[in-house]
């Protein structure tokens, strides 16, 4: 609104302006600071983390979370990253924990050169944690910002000494990476939807995905449907900030390799990437998904999903 005053002032003939515009810049002044200042960094963090929060889970679709989260960031939060020098290192790292979080919700690389521009403050103040440091490594690695790992990040402690993982130049759609063991080069590869009965979305870390694996280790009948070169295992688009994890994962389960996505934009009929969530997949396109691994497993619902989507039975 403070905006289109100052538009139509000026767009006022020459008399009529002369006592418009003093005016009208003023209410732009005064109609600006509530924009700028409407909620303090915390409560600003408060509602980027809730909005977050109120739209996770399997009935949100990650996009949608994404965009939302965008919204009242740039709402509540962004209006504060205009003179960082101006804010005490208490309030830098309020604004670093919201940048985060909607790091992880929309996997924006903008929140990357939030972050940035915040350690480079906490690095001349002198006052960067430890925990600083680990949390804008962690969001430059889901934004896939090679630009934030250059030598003169001041996110390079958080790697203590391990090598800086460096990112392919070009993402394709549909593109994964495969860590080399040096823990810093990736190989890349494009999923062939249209060859696929099943995608997995997996990670090492995660307990349930270990217990999927675990499962079909000792049934011969899972292992057929979760392995082969008809499935494909995918972590999400992640802070991991050491992929060898993955690494050591593959070398134990050579079966069921977890491979990492490059974007989770590219892979535009997954709509939930919690882990473990399996998609059927038939013709090339989605048409069945059974989310998580309970105590008890998954293998019926699992089954069952692949009979009624009329998946063909084909050689692994």
């Amino acid at each position: 609104m403070h905006v289109q005053l100052l538009i139509m002032a000026l767009r006022l003939p020459r008399t009529v302006m002369r006592g418009f515009l003093p005016v009208a810049t003023m209410l732009a002044v005064i109609l600006s600071f509530p924009c700028a200042a409407g909620e303090s960094l915390e409560e600003g963090h408060a509602i980027v983390q809730r909005t977050w929060e109120r739209l996770s889970g399997p009935d949100h679709d990650w996009r949608e979370r994404g965009a939302q989260v965008d919204r009242v960031f740039d709402t509540s939060v962004l209006p504060h990253t205009g003179t960082l020098s101006s804010l005490a290192a208490s309030d830098l790292r309020v604004l670093l924990r919201a940048t985060h979080a909607a790091a992880v919700a929309s996997k924006q690389p903008r929140y990357s050169t939030i972050a940035l521009r915040v350690g480079l403050e906490l690095r001349r103040r002198g006052e960067l944690h430890p925990a600083d440091a680990r949390a804008g490594a962690a969001i430059a690695m889901l934004s896939r910002d090679a630009t934030a790992l250059t030598p003169a990040s001041p996110w390079l402690a958080a790697f203590n000494g391990r090598p800086v993982p460096r990112f392919p130049d070009v993402i394709r759609p549909l593109e994964y990476w495969t860590p080399g063991p040096d823990g810093e080069s990736f190989s890349s590869a494009q999923a062939d939807l249209a060859s696929l009965d099943i995608i997995v979305m997996a990670h090492p870390a995660c307990g349930f995905t270990r217990a999927a694996a675990e499962a079909a280790r000792t049934d011969p009948e899972l292992m057929r449907v979760l392995s082969g070169p008809r499935a494909l295992w995918l972590s999400p688009q992640d802070g991991t900030l050491d992929p060898r994890i993955f690494r050591d994962w593959n070398d134990r389960h050579p079966d069921l390799p977890i491979h990492i996505v490059a974007r989770q934009s590219g892979f535009s009929e997954v709509g939930y990437w919690g882990t473990p969530t399996f998609y059927i997949l038939r013709d090339g396109g989605v048409v069945a998904r059974v989310v998580g691994w309970p105590r008890g497993g998954n293998k019926a619902m699992l089954t069952k999903a692949i009979a009624d989507a009329a998946v063909p039975r084909r050689s692994r």
